[in-house]
C-alpha cells in the first residue's frame, strides 16, 4: 500500500452495509510508515493513533462521511461504547440453549417413588397430622455411618492441575453415629464399629432408644424416626411411652422431612476437615462436630423441614 502521510485516515466501504454512507472498517497510517486495521473497527468505527493511545474523531456511521470525517479525525473524543446485541426473548429459548443469567446448577435429587399417588397422599396425611402438634417437643433419632478415610474433596490449586490427597488404603471399619436432634442442638450420641446395616441391629438400636436418649426424654416430647427396618422392632412404642414420650414415623421416602440429615451433612464436613486417621481421633473429632452444631443451627434445620420453631 503506498506511503500516505501522517494523520490521513482513509475509510473503506463495507459491502455488508447498502446504505451509501461510508461504514465500519478504516487504516490508520501508523510512523507514516505502514499501514494496518484500526483496533475498534466496529459498527461505530473509530481511528486510533498509536502515539496517544486514544481514540479520535467518530467515524462515517456516527454521523459525518466524506471529507467532513477526515478533517474530525484526531480529535480526542470519549469513547463510544460497544452496541450489544438485546437477550433473546422468552419465545426465543431453545431446548439446550443457555438464558441470560442461567447457567450450570446442581440438581436436587429425590426418589422417584416419593411422586407416586400412595407416598403423595401419606406425605400429606403427615403434615395434616404434625399441625396441631407442638414441634418444639420433637425429638428426631436417625443414625449415619462414617470412616477414617475422610478428607475435603475440593481445595486449592493452580488453574489447570489437579490437587492430590493421601489417604489410607485400607479404611478399615465403618463407624455407624447414632444422634438424636432437638431444637437445642445435637446430642444422644453413640459410636458402634461397623456399617448401619450390619452394625445396628433391632436390638442394639431398641438399647439406645433406652438408655442413651430415653432419660433425656420428657412427657410430651414425640420421637420421630424414619422407616428403616431397625426401627420398626417390637417394644420401641413401649420405650418411649415409658419415659412419656409418643412415637411417630415419617412418611416414606420423606428424608427432606427429616432435620437431622442436615445436622449430619454439617457433622461430616467437619470429619472431613479433621482428617482423623484412627479410632480415637475419629471420637474426639465427632464430639467436636456435636458441639460445633450450634441451637440456632438446629431451629434453622428445623424450619427448613416445615417445623417452625422460631
Amino acid at each position: 500500500m503506498p506511503r500516505r502521510r501522517p494523520g490521513f485516515t482513509k475509510w473503506r466501504r463495507n459491502s455488508a452495509f447498502p446504505s451509501p454512507s461510508w461504514t465500519s472498517f478504516c487504516v490508520v497510517n501508523v510512523r507514516a510508515v505502514r499501514w494496518r486495521p484500526c483496533p475498534r473497527a466496529a459498527a461505530r468505527c473509530r481511528a486510533w493513533t498509536r502515539r496517544a493511545r486514544t481514540c479520535c474523531g467518530p467515524g462515517p456511521v456516527a454521523g459525518l462521511s466524506g471529507g467532513a470525517a477526515r478533517r474530525d479525525t484526531g480529535r480526542n473524543k470519549p469513547r463510544l461504547g460497544r452496541r450489544r446485541r438485546p437477550g433473546p426473548e422468552p419465545h426465543e429459548y431453545v431446548a439446550g440453549g443457555r438464558a441470560p443469567g442461567v447457567g450450570a446448577q446442581k440438581k436436587s435429587i429425590h426418589a422417584a417413588e416419593r411422586d407416586t399417588e400412595r407416598v403423595v397422599a401419606l406425605r400429606r396425611l403427615f403434615l395434616e397430622a404434625i399441625q396441631p402438634e407442638d414441634v418444639t417437643r420433637f425429638v428426631f433419632v436417625d443414625e449415619t455411618s462414617t470412616n477414617l478415610p475422610y478428607c475435603r474433596r475440593y481445595g486449592r490449586a493452580p488453574a489447570g492441575q489437579r490437587l492430590d490427597q493421601a489417604v489410607p488404603l485400607l479404611s478399615g471399619p465403618n463407624v455407624t453415629l447414632l444422634a438424636a436432634l432437638t431444637p437445642d442442638g445435637l446430642g444422644a450420641l453413640l459410636s458402634v464399629n461397623g456399617a448401619v446395616n450390619g452394625a445396628v441391629n433391632g436390638d442394639v438400636f431398641a438399647a439406645y432408644l433406652d438408655q442413651v436418649p430415653g432419660p433425656t426424654l420428657r412427657p410430651g416430647d414425640v420421637v420421630v424416626l424414619d422407616n428403616l427396618s431397625v426401627h420398626k422392632v417390637d417394644g420401641l412404642d413401649d420405650i418411649v411411652r415409658k419415659y412419656g414420650a409418643r412415637l411417630r414415623y415419617l412418611p416414606p421416602y420423606s428424608p427432606d422431612f427429616n432435620p437431622i440429615e442436615l445436622a449430619f451433612s454439617k457433622l461430616k464436613t467437619w470429619l472431613r476437615t479433621a482428617k482423623a486417621r484412627t479410632r480415637d481421633l475419629l471420637e474426639e473429632a465427632i464430639r467436636a462436630a456435636a458441639e460445633w452444631v450450634t441451637e440456632q443451627d438446629a431451629k434453622n434445620w428445623f424450619d427448613h423441614c416445615g417445623y417452625h420453631v422460631q
